[in-house]
C-alpha cells in the first residue's frame, strides 16, 4: 500500500517546467522553477502554465493552497487580482488581442469546458458542454472536447485543436 501511495504522490509532483524569457511591452519578463519575474523583480510564484499578455495585461495561473488547485490571476496597472478561484481549476488560457477578455478551461460543471470571461470582473460565460447527456457505453452528447493545450481568439472566434480544429463564437449576440 505505501509504496502505491509514494508512486501517487511521486506522479502529482512530477509538473512539466515551463520557462519563459521574453521582452514585452519594453519590460524582461522571465519565468523559472514556477516564479514569474519583470525585469528582474519577482511578480509571483507556483506559476503554473506560461502566462499570456496583451494590452498591458498579463494573465496567468497559479498554484493555490487553500483549497488546492489553479487560480486565475490577471496582472494590470501594476496590481494582481485573482478572476477565478482555485474551485474552478482553470488553465489552458488566451487573452483577447485588446487584452479585456480571457478565455480558459475548468471542469467546473463536471465536464472540461471552454469559458470566456471579461476581465472586468463580469461572470464567466460557458461555451462549450452546456447541455451534455450522459449515455450509457457511449460519448456523451453534446460534449465538445476542450483543448489539449492552447486557445487563439481570432476575431469573433475562439478556436483550438483536438486533434481536428475547432472555432467557436465567444461574443456575446
Amino acid at each position: 500500500m505505501w509504496l502505491l501511495l509514494g508512486a501517487a504522490l511521486a506522479q502529482t509532483e512530477a509538473q512539466p517546467e515551463w520557462a519563459l524569457d521574453r521582452v514585452v511591452d519594453g519590460a524582461h519578463w522571465t519565468l523559472a522553477a514556477g516564479e514569474l519575474r519583470r525585469d528582474g523583480a519577482v511578480i509571483t510564484d507556483k506559476v503554473r502554465g506560461l502566462p499570456v499578455f496583451a494590452a498591458g495585461r498579463v494573465v496567468f495561473t497559479r498554484l493555490a493552497i487553500e483549497p488546492i488547485g489553479t487560480e486565475l490571476i490577471v496582472l494590470a496597472d501594476g496590481k494582481q487580482r485573482v478572476l477565478a478561484g482555485p474551485e474552478t481549476r482553470p488553465d489552458r488560457i488566451a487573452l483577447s488581442p485588446d487584452g479585456r477578455h480571457v478565455a480558459y478551461v475548468s471542469g467546473r460543471t463536471g465536464w472540461a469546458s471552454v469559458y470566456v470571461q471579461a476581465l472586468s470582473d463580469e461572470q464567466p460565460v460557458q461555451l462549450t458542454n452546456t447541455a451534455v447527456h450522459r449515455r450509457k457505453g457511449q460519448p456523451p452528447l453534446g460534449f465538445t472536447a476542450p483543448p489539449r493545450e492552447g486557445l487563439e481568439f481570432r476575431g469573433d472566434s475562439l478556436c483550438w485543436h483536438n486533434p481536428e480544429p475547432v472555432c467557436i463564437s465567444w461574443r456575446r449576440r
